[in-house]
């Protein structure tokens, strides 16, 4: 990136209001936001896995995949570059109607591609039986996520979360019962189909209810400086997501289908933590840390870092003590369950590694956020070609050692990007959290080793549960009283609703 470039997207002036207030009560609307729009997802997800066969749901898996793919690429980055764009608020506006025309058009001409193609696309993914069907009705929506993105973006910027989740969090709650209605009347992958279909229309829909609409438009200067930060922006999120499926692939091609569906649930329950946690904390922290100068963006980063580590640990580890409850959805998934365990340390590993990611996206480096990631893929691929035909459980192991690798210098080049981050206030961040989960782990062993507790089906799962949650509360709110005050302290101060 060049030096007029990088001043043409360079992080906008702190806003005389309170941005760390707005970024923690924004984590808590978009943390409310992530809970339920995953709820609706899981509900969705071990409703297809108790009535549908390992093979069914492997299709769905890489149905998602292609229009994840498909996603990213219709959009080239240019609606997240809004956020990062300096200048006035009519600039911004402006640029906003650049955005929605660039999304329009390539989205657009990208679902027509991926409609003609969709046959060849599940014959080489070994996806023949109703494949095409499923990619077709995942993709055929993406102009309506690309304008849907261009509001909920320009709400982020504004640091308008209470505004910015309504669209996902109704979408995804009625995407979620469409398809349940559906799958329970046998209807089978389909079902997830018109739900999806449904979600992102309303998304739409509703993203014109709670913002007055962006019209296209066209400014050359805009749409350069636009594409100069969305590209790699957008080439780091294609990267991560080729990288967070790429054994998805290699499983289908290798393996078949009901290994891919034994693995990809075992993926997808793991990955929840994730995308409630990592995602929910590093998309309110963004805006923040893009405008964040000197010791506060290095505070920031390390607040960023030590939320994210507290809520994943005891997350992952639950996870992973209860992964053998896996079997309560049938016997068919007992191959899943040593996955789950191993992929819930990559999950920990990985939320680590998004939020040195967003460190460096936010400092104005995505081209060195884009180069991690390719190097995750890169070794991620090699490392999976050698072990793939071992099985599902040596790929989910190659997993963990491989983001292990390379979460540490990433959490090098951030501290390098964000001079003045300190290990010992990390340290104390966290401190709380790992005596609380490890109090939890005990108080989950100690239940498994009870009769009738242990093994006694969906109700000592949620007994023990329960207990876990307690216990982790207790602990926590008894070692880090300080850290709990100052975080309700902080999500008092009054929210930014542009």
């Amino acid at each position: 990136m060049t030096a007029s470039t990088r001043a043409r997207t360079s992080p906008a002036p702190a806003t005389p209001h309170d941005p760390a207030g707005s970024t923690a009560r924004g984590a808590l609307w978009l943390a409310t936001n992530g809970v339920v729009v995953k709820a609706a997802h899981t509900v969705v997800l071990l409703a297809l896995a108790a009535l549908l066969t390992p093979s069914a749901l492997g299709l769905v898996a890489l149905g998602s995949l292609v229009a994840n793919v498909a996603a990213i690429l219709g959009t080239l980055g240019t609606a997240s570059a809004l956020v990062h764009l300096e200048g006035s608020t009519q600039r911004v506006e402006r640029a906003a109607r650049t955005a929605l025309s660039l999304g329009l058009v390539t989205s657009s001409a990208l679902a027509a591609l991926l409609w003609a193609t969709a046959p060849l696309l599940a014959s080489s993914l070994r996806a023949d039986d109703g494949g095409a069907a499923v990619i077709r009705g995942l993709t055929v929506v993406l102009p309506c996520l690309a304008v849907a993105g261009v509001t909920t973006e320009l709400l982020r910027r504004r640091l308008a979360f209470a505004r910015r989740i309504v669209p996902d969090t109704v979408s995804a709650v009625v995407g979620a019962v469409v398809a349940i209605a559906l799958v329970t009347q046998g209807v089978g992958v389909m079902a997830l189909v018109a739900g999806q279909v449904t979600q992102a229309v309303l998304m739409m829909l509703l993203a014109w209810v709670v913002h007055r609409p962006v019209l296209p438009g066209w400014d050359r200067a805009d749409a350069r400086a636009l594409v100069s930060f969305g590209a790699p922006f957008s080439g780091a999120h294609l990267l991560e997501v080729v990288q967070l499926n790429l054994d998805y692939l290699l499983v289908a091609r290798v393996l078949g289908a009901l290994a891919l569906g034994h693995y990809s649930l075992s993926y997808r329950i793991a990955n929840m933590p994730y995308l409630m946690v990592a995602v929910v904390v590093t998309g309110a922290a963004f805006p923040y840390l893009c405008r964040a100068r000197g010791a506060d963006r290095a505070r920031a980063a390390e607040v960023a870092l030590g939320v994210t580590f507290s809520l994943m640990l005891p997350a992952c580890l639950l996870l992973a003590l209860l992964a053998d409850d896996l079997v309560l959805l049938g016997a068919e998934w007992a191959p899943a369950t040593p996955v789950l365990a191993l992929l819930a340390g990559y999950a920990l590993l990985l939320a680590l590694l998004q939020v040195c990611l967003t460190v460096l996206n936010a400092a104005g480096r995505p081209g060195v956020a884009m180069a991690v990631r390719l190097a995750h893929l890169l070794v991620l691929g090699l490392t999976l070609l050698v072990v793939v035909d071992r099985g599902i459980v040596s790929v989910a192991l190659a997993q963990v050692v491989v983001v292990a690798a390379v979460a540490l210098p990433a959490l090098a080049l951030a501290r390098r990007a964000v001079p003045g981050t300190s290990a010992a206030r990390l340290g104390a961040d966290v401190r709380p959290a790992l005596v609380a989960s490890v109090a939890m782990a005990l108080a989950v062993l100690a239940l498994r080793g009870l009769d009738p507790v242990a093994g006694g089906g969906v109700v000592a799962l949620g007994a023990t549960t329960l207990v876990a949650v307690i216990v982790f509360l207790i602990v926590l709110r008894a070692v880090g009283a300080d850290a709990w005050r100052a975080v309700l302290e902080l999500l008092r101060r009054r929210e930014v609703l542009a």
